[in-house]
C-alpha cells in the first residue's frame, strides 16, 4: 500500500525557513514571467530554476523524478494535440488527410507544453516547502480572512489525500482479485465502478471528519484568534523579496522597451 502522498517533505534548510510569502512572491514572480512573453527558452529557464531551487531545498531527488515523470505523460499528451489540431500555418510539415501540421502548429504546441511544465515546477517547489499551517498564516498575514486561506490550504491539502485514497482503494481491490485491465474499454470502465464507489465514499467520510474536526476547534465561532507563533520578515526572506522584485522590474521594463 502506498503511504503517503503529502506533498510536502520536511527539512531543515534555509529555504524552508523562508516566509511563506516569499515563497508565494516566487510563485506569483514565476507565473507573470511566464506569461510575460511567448517565449518557450524563457519557460524553459524558469523550470531549471525551480528545479534547482528543489534540489537546494533538499527534496528528495527520487520524489522530483516521480513527480516530472508522473506529469511527462500528460505534458506529451499536450504537445502531439496541439500540434496535430493547430493545423494553420504558412510552413506545413506534413498533411495526414484532414489533419495538417505545421511549423507555427509545433511552436504553439511547444510553447503551451513549456509554460504547463513550468507552472507545475513552480508550485511543486511551493507545496514542497511550505507546510499547510505555513500556508495559511501567510494568506492570512496578507490580509486574507482566515476562514479564506484556510480553505485554499485544505482544497490544496485535499489533493494528494484524495489520490491515495484512490491508490489504496484500487490496491485494495487487487488484492482482491479485481482485474482491472482485463477486457476491453467498455469492460475496464465497468471493473473501475467498486474503486470509484469506495473513493467517493471515503472521501465524503473525510471531509465529515474534517467538518467536526474544525467544528471542535471553534472555527467561525468568534472574531478574535490568537497564534502561538506571528510570522515575521527576516533578513534572508527581505532579500528574496529584493531579488524578487527587481527580476520583475527588470522584466516589465524589457517588456515596455
Amino acid at each position: 500500500m502506498a503511504s503517503s502522498f503529502d506533498v510536502y517533505v520536511r527539512r531543515n534548510t534555509w529555504l524552508y525557513r523562508l516566509d511563506p510569502r516569499a515563497k508565494l512572491a516566487f510563485v506569483l514572480v514565476a507565473t507573470t514571467l511566464a506569461f510575460l512573453w511567448p517565449s518557450s527558452l524563457l519557460a524553459l529557464a524558469i523550470s531549471l530554476a525551480s528545479l534547482a531551487l528543489l534540489v537546494l531545498a533538499g527534496v528528495p531527488r527520487s520524489r522530483i523524478a516521480s513527480f516530472v515523470r508522473s506529469i511527462l505523460v500528460f505534458l506529451i499528451l499536450v504537445l502531439v494535440l496541439t500540434t496535430v489540431f493547430t493545423g494553420e500555418g504558412r510552413t506545413i510539415w506534413l498533411v495526414l488527410g484532414p489533419l495538417r501540421i505545421s511549423a507555427e502548429g509545433f511552436f504553439q504546441a511547444a510553447l503551451l507544453t513549456t509554460r504547463l511544465l513550468a507552472l507545475s515546477l513552480v508550485f511543486f517547489f511551493w507545496l514542497s516547502t511550505t507546510d499547510q499551517g505555513e500556508m495559511v498564516r501567510g494568506f492570512v498575514a496578507l490580509g486574507l480572512p482566515y476562514e479564506w486561506g484556510l480553505t485554499i490550504a485544505l482544497a490544496l491539502r485535499y489533493l494528494p489525500i484524495l489520490a491515495g485514497l484512490y491508490e489504496q482503494v484500487r490496491e485494495a481491490q487487487a488484492a482482491r482479485g479485481l482485474d482491472l485491465a482485463q477486457g476491453g474499454l467498455r469492460a475496464r470502465l465497468e471493473s473501475y465502478r467498486p474503486v470509484l464507489v469506495a473513493v467517493v465514499i471515503g472521501a465524503l467520510r473525510h471531509g465529515e471528519r474534517l467538518g467536526w474536526a474544525l467544528e471542535a476547534r471553534g472555527l467561525g465561532g468568534h472574531d478574535m484568534r490568537t497564534v502561538f507563533r506571528r510570522l515575521h520578515l527576516r533578513r534572508d526572506d527581505w532579500l528574496a523579496l529584493l531579488v524578487l522584485g527587481l527580476v520583475l522590474v527588470g522584466a516589465l521594463t524589457l517588456r515596455l522597451l
